[in-house]
Protein backbone atom coordinates (compact mmCIF):
# COMPACT_ATOMS: atom_id res chain seq x y z
CA UNK A 1 0.00 0.00 0.00
CA UNK A 2 2.91 2.06 0.98
CA UNK A 3 4.44 1.70 -2.33
CA UNK A 4 0.94 2.81 -4.37
CA UNK A 5 1.09 6.04 -2.18
CA UNK A 6 4.46 6.51 -3.11
CA UNK A 7 3.69 6.72 -7.07
CA UNK A 8 0.37 8.47 -6.76
CA UNK A 9 2.71 11.11 -5.02
CA UNK A 10 5.77 10.77 -7.33
CA UNK A 11 2.59 11.56 -10.56
CA UNK A 12 1.00 14.21 -9.02
CA UNK A 13 4.85 15.71 -8.15
CA UNK A 14 5.28 15.20 -12.18
CA UNK A 15 1.61 16.69 -13.15
CA UNK A 16 2.76 19.71 -11.07
CA UNK A 17 5.94 20.37 -12.46
CA UNK A 18 4.68 19.83 -15.82
CA UNK A 19 2.08 22.38 -15.29
CA UNK A 20 4.10 24.86 -13.81
CA UNK A 21 7.18 24.41 -16.44
CA UNK A 22 4.84 24.20 -19.83
CA UNK A 23 5.61 20.48 -20.36
CA UNK A 24 3.23 18.38 -21.16
CA UNK A 25 1.52 16.92 -18.42
CA UNK A 26 0.20 13.15 -17.77
CA UNK A 27 -3.58 14.66 -18.39
CA UNK A 28 -2.56 15.51 -22.09
CA UNK A 29 -2.01 11.35 -22.76
CA UNK A 30 -4.94 9.96 -20.66
CA UNK A 31 -7.55 12.90 -21.83
CA UNK A 32 -7.41 11.38 -25.64
CA UNK A 33 -7.69 7.64 -24.39
CA UNK A 34 -10.57 7.46 -22.71
CA UNK A 35 -12.35 9.54 -25.40
CA UNK A 36 -10.87 6.95 -27.57
CA UNK A 37 -12.03 4.00 -25.47
CA UNK A 38 -14.77 5.36 -23.18
CA UNK A 39 -16.06 1.94 -22.39
CA UNK A 40 -12.61 0.92 -21.55
CA UNK A 41 -11.88 3.93 -19.48
CA UNK A 42 -15.34 3.16 -17.82
CA UNK A 43 -14.11 -0.50 -16.41
CA UNK A 44 -10.59 0.95 -15.56
CA UNK A 45 -12.63 3.51 -13.85
CA UNK A 46 -14.90 1.00 -11.74
CA UNK A 47 -12.44 -1.22 -10.84
CA UNK A 48 -10.13 1.42 -9.56
CA UNK A 49 -13.51 2.44 -7.45
CA UNK A 50 -13.87 -1.37 -6.10
CA UNK A 51 -10.14 -1.51 -5.15
CA UNK A 52 -10.37 1.88 -3.07
CA UNK A 53 -13.85 0.81 -1.35
CA UNK A 54 -12.28 -2.95 -0.41
CA UNK A 55 -8.92 -1.03 1.01
CA UNK A 56 -10.42 1.82 2.38
CA UNK A 57 -13.84 0.73 3.57
CA UNK A 58 -13.25 -3.15 4.65
CA UNK A 59 -15.40 -5.06 6.76
CA UNK A 60 -16.45 -3.41 10.64
CA UNK A 61 -14.54 -5.71 12.93
CA UNK A 62 -11.10 -5.62 14.26
CA UNK A 63 -8.99 -3.63 16.74
CA UNK A 64 -10.60 -0.86 15.99
CA UNK A 65 -13.66 -1.10 15.36
CA UNK A 66 -16.71 -0.40 17.95
CA UNK A 67 -17.82 -4.08 17.74
CA UNK A 68 -14.19 -5.44 19.22
CA UNK A 69 -12.25 -8.38 17.50
CA UNK A 70 -14.25 -11.14 15.68
CA UNK A 71 -14.32 -14.34 17.62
Amino acid sequence: MTALFAVITLLLAFESWALLTNHTPITEYIRPAVHAYPGIAFVIAVVIGILLGHFFWGPAYGPTSPEGRRQ
